[in-house]
């Protein structure tokens, strides 16, 4: 075996695999160039989803014509110097790798100036070799054209998708950068279309509208915080506005976009009980943080970084944006509004049928018992929190209300009960929908989690023990957790080979549902591939409990009930959302009520 140094043509190409994984990546790589250059407006034109053309120009700083020949040159770079630099980079690139590896796979073509200079410098490179370098005419900045991408390996030519594909990559990355750089004009052409055009008179707020989507417009919240380690700021969306991906999440570290595992999570982790599962928010965050304490060299693509002390970062960002949707519910009509149904969204199966405007429908009834059904699990005592709402008096273990409408804190009137299923009051801006089933299910949840951590966890011994049958990796992961478990009220003992038996469960838990809720637990960790967690586990079991034990819907409740479980869930540390992140209620104001009515236009 001879072992040989690499032709240089080929050790590009081979770093063109790492740097250059789709279009998308040419684009970011060109325009984050364009940043360091200064630029405060960059063009981006695409043809065929950057396989046939990406053209990236910019008004930036530009290079003289040696520093344009060692620009292509691999290693060569202009921002650091020294390997004390390395652990403070506050550019986008530094590595020296990215032109020499887009023109190694592509027909490139680099034209440059600097405002010194009256003739600017092309440079022609097909394949990874130069085949011309001349003078040109050109305005002072940068423009590269990439050509024919993946050309000459078609083996990485093949593993590109569709055109459509390709181009939303590149819209999403422009899209990106655009949002860390609201002081820079950008303009996304595609196929000789203007398809984005961001101004450099945005702010923050306009840009993420326009990124994130015009249903978070009016839901969309702002956000900061600061200590000495850290600034953190952005905009989160309202938990009403979910998508089934992470892809509206844009996350910046000192102005770079990146993708970073932990933040995300710090991120679900403030929307927690706030959002279904399989849901995901939408927001921009951004990370102000001092350079030598984030690693940005974790990958070729810098897209990944590492934080020399994650978790204080991690805590800052989930906290912050949890208690920014901890104000923003404060507001419950504007927090919980429905969106008014648009006008061409009515529509008749009958298309001959006009409405005749003195036709009268008639009004859903409000059902109110004379009395609370009698053998019902002692709704209020044990079910609700034990306070009581304004000018409610107890009498003989029932309460009754003094006047017929009660005010609850946030000047909540009730209406009464439609379906069976919703609760309808009045608030001093609009009209709310209650879903008593949601919000029973939040004030049990919470009434139950505040008795486990005021006592010390107890446990109820199975008359009948239970036996676990599991598989090797379930086996292994239990094993790990049996001390933990333990801690919690749950006693499990091995029983030969994969074979368990659960002895004893927490007080708080139905005997009935602890085999599926183990083997749940172990599923998800090991999908998740993270570490066991015994807050998690025990939340999931409170969610369990308070959803088994919470009234149904169709159930037909008194007026009393009613002010009381609306009152008991103003009491509520969140009373916007079910434990499972589902809203409670949804509201009305009085102007989205005019215009279904045609009052206003």
């Amino acid at each position: 075996m001879m072992i040989r140094i690499l032709p240089e043509i080929l050790s590009n190409q081979i770093a063109a695999g790492e740097v250059v994984q789709r279009p998308a990546s040419v684009v970011k790589e060109l325009v984050e160039n364009s940043i360091d250059a200064r630029a405060t407006s960059i063009t981006i034109e695409v043809v065929k989803g950057g396989k046939s053309l990406i053209r990236v120009s910019d008004n930036g700083v530009g290079l003289c014509r040696d520093d344009a020949l060692l620009s292509i040159e691999r290693y060569a770079t202009s921002k650091i110097f020294t390997k004390e630099d390395l652990f403070s980079i506050s550019t986008f690139g530094f590595r020296g790798e990215a032109l020499p590896s887009i023109a190694s796979v592509s027909k490139f073509s680099l034209v440059t100036r600097t405002k010194d200079t009256d003739i600017g410098t092309k440079i022609d490179i097909i394949g990874g070799k130069i085949r011309n370098v001349s003078d040109a005419g050109a305005p002072v900045g940068t423009m590269v054209e990439v050509k024919s991408l993946f050309f000459n390996t078609p083996a990485r030519k093949k593993f590109l998708k569709s055109d459509n594909t390709e181009t939303s990559h590149i819209a999403d990355a422009v899209s990106g950068l655009a949002l860390g750089n609201s002081h820079i004009q950008f303009r996304l052409f595609l196929n000789n279309k203007l398809q984005k055009s961001f101004s450099s008179s945005d702010d923050l707020f306009q840009r993420s509208v326009r990124v994130l989507g015009r249903d978070v417009a009016d839901r969309l919240y702002n956000f900061k915080f600061s200590d000495e380690f850290i600034h953190v700021h952005g905009v989160c969306a309202n938990p009403s506005v979910t998508r089934s991906t992470s892809s509206k999440i844009f996350l910046f570290v000192n102005n770079r976009l990146v993708y970073d595992r932990g933040l995300i999570s710090a991120m679900f982790q403030g929307y927690k009980g706030r959002i279904m599962k399989k849901k995901s928010p939408l927001g921009v965050v951004f990370i102000d943080i001092a350079f030598d304490q984030v690693d940005v060299n974790v990958h070729p693509s810098k897209r990944e970084i590492k934080f020399f002390n994650g978790q204080q970062v991690y805590k800052a960002v989930a906290n912050t944006i949890s208690n920014t949707l901890l104000r923003e519910q404060q507001n419950m009509t504007a927090y919980s509004k429905a969106q008014a149904i648009p006008e061409e969204k009515f529509e008749y199966l009958d298309k001959t049928f006009k409405p005749d405007p003195i036709d009268r429908v008639e009004q859903s009834s409000i059902v109110w018992p004379a009395s609370p059904v009698e053998d019902r699990k002692n709704f209020i005592q044990d079910h609700t929190l034990q306070k009581s709402p304004p000018n409610v008096t107890h009498n003989n273990s029932k309460l009754k209300t003094q006047n017929s409408r009660v005010t609850f804190r946030l000047q909540l009137s009730v209406i009464g009960q439609i379906m069976g299923t919703y609760i309808l009051a009045q608030g001093e801006d609009g009209l709310i929908l209650i879903d008593q089933h949601a919000a029973h299910e939040r004030i049990v949840y919470e009434k139950l989690k505040q008795r486990y951590h005021s006592l010390k966890a107890q446990s109820q011994t199975l008359a009948v023990p239970e036996t676990l049958e599991l598989n090797f990796r379930q086996s292994d992961l239990l094993s790990n957790m049996l001390e933990d478990l333990k801690t919690l009220g749950m006693i499990i003992e091995p029983f030969g080979d994969t074979t368990f038996v659960v002895k004893a469960v927490p007080a708080i838990i139905d005997e009935k549902e602890i085999k599926p809720i183990i083997l749940e637990i172990l599923e998800a960790t090991l999908i998740k591939k993270d570490g066991f967690s015994k807050e998690q586990w025990l939340e999931n079991s409170l969610i369990l409990v308070a959803c088994h034990g919470a009234i149904r819907a169709n159930l037909n409740l008194s007026r009393v009930e009613i002010e009381k479980l609306v009152f008991d869930l103003e009491q509520c540390e969140n009373p916007r959302h079910c434990p499972h992140g589902r809203p409670i209620m949804i509201s009305w104001t009085k102007n989205q009520i005019e215009k279904l009515f045609k009052r206003v236009v």
